[in-house]
């Protein structure tokens, strides 16, 4: 069984945004190396810029904190001589209170572990203004790494002041108005072919994920449909039903989502019902006597306050010529019925064997 790893970074002021001693003059990240990629998700060589929403707490709170993690690689795809071919976890308004909370030549410990079936990445901070026996004891696996550029990579045996979390802990998740921006501004089309083979199958997993966090958070937490919604704390019967479903290419975008109650997430699914141009419900002939569905019948859903994250109508329309009524022919529901279980199989085998390999047998 793989040795649990800590993944440790001494910072300096080019990435936190110092120019000339001066800070807050650029962006802030947490440069990673390309020697340490493996410990996060895996994102493409070829796509440009790929990047994937990863749930990071900052050591300031228990809070879960959506946080970009990109790979600058225009120099390869582009082939660009000037362009970058680099990793980097971004800070923002939640993760970096202030713009300042981390300093030069502060040390970051992450510890990645799973939590909720996710995969959460714990932010452990040693300031250099305090520097202690723990600053020193990282510093000194950071100084004798064969990493270039003050990182390592640390058998969590080694740190014994680092106390594993367990698997079953519960976090708020917090969403930073930078991180749903840059989501918006993206464009509606499918993930690249390359990135749905089974090396990303991990990385996809947390776009699922980061996909239900947004449609919920855009959509205030209530079914589209019915406006409300049934919850305890972080417990919830809301679901994140796909327009286009993501067995047929439909990408994990905002636009191309619906916040359902679990039973109307099923009815969409099955075409019992789709959507006009107009947003409003419109129920297959054939169930229209249903108490259930004549409750919703010809009722215009919520619609988020920002225009950008409206359903796409391009994505309605594909609803309602491939899905609406799909109910309704035998051998469609078959169909449906194998891509479903097909896609839950291959999911579930992609996540188990990723993850345990990822935790290096942390449970």
């Amino acid at each position: 069984m793989p040795e649990h790893m800590l993944y440790a970074r001494k910072l300096y002021d080019q990435e936190l945004g110092y120019r000339k001693g001066v800070p807050k003059k650029a962006g802030r990240y947490f440069y990673v190396s390309k020697d340490a990629i493996g410990f996060f998700p895996p994102l493409s060589t070829s796509v440009k810029n790929d990047h994937v929403i990863v749930n990071l707490i900052p050591p300031f709170t228990e809070k879960i904190v959506l946080t970009d993690y990109v790979y600058h690689n225009d120099k390869i795809v582009d082939q660009k001589p000037g362009g970058r071919n680099e990793f980097r976890l971004y800070l923002n308004s939640e993760n970096d209170p202030g713009g300042d909370f981390f300093k030069p030549g502060d040390v970051v410990l992450l510890d990645g572990y799973k939590a909720d079936g996710e995969i959460v990445y714990k932010v452990y901070h040693f300031p250099l203004s305090k520097k202690g026996a723990k600053y020193a004891a990282i510093d000194q696996f950071i100084r004798k790494s064969d990493m270039r550029g003050l990182h390592a990579l640390i058998p969590a045996a080694k740190m014994p002041f680092i106390k594993p979390e367990g698997p079953t802990l519960r976090h708020v998740k917090v969403i930073p108005v930078e991180v749903a921006e840059e989501v918006l501004k993206e464009p509606l089309q499918p993930l690249p072919t390359e990135i749905l083979q089974a090396e990303f199958e991990f990385t996809n997993i947390i776009r699922e994920n980061v996909f239900r966090d947004l449609l919920l958070y855009f959509y205030d937490y209530q079914c589209a449909v019915t406006g409300t919604v049934i919850r305890y704390k972080d417990l919830m019967n809301l679901q994140a039903a796909h327009i286009i479903p993501e067995q047929y290419g439909g990408p994990t975008h905002p636009r191309n989502g619906l916040p359902l109650s679990r039973d109307l997430h099923w009815a969409f699914d099955m075409g019992f019902f789709t959507l006009s141009e107009s947003y409003e419900v419109i129920v297959h002939k054939n169930v229209a006597d249903n108490p259930s569905m004549q409750e919703i019948d010809g009722r215009r859903i919520l619609l988020p306050e920002d225009k950008r994250a409206w359903p796409s109508l391009e994505a309605i329309k594909w609803h309602s010529d491939r899905v609406f009524g799909i109910f309704s022919s035998k051998s469609d529901v078959s169909t449906m019925r194998d891509i479903e279980s097909a896609g839950a199989v291959r999911k579930a085998m992609g996540s188990k064997n990723t993850l345990d390999q990822f935790l290096g047998g942390k449970e």
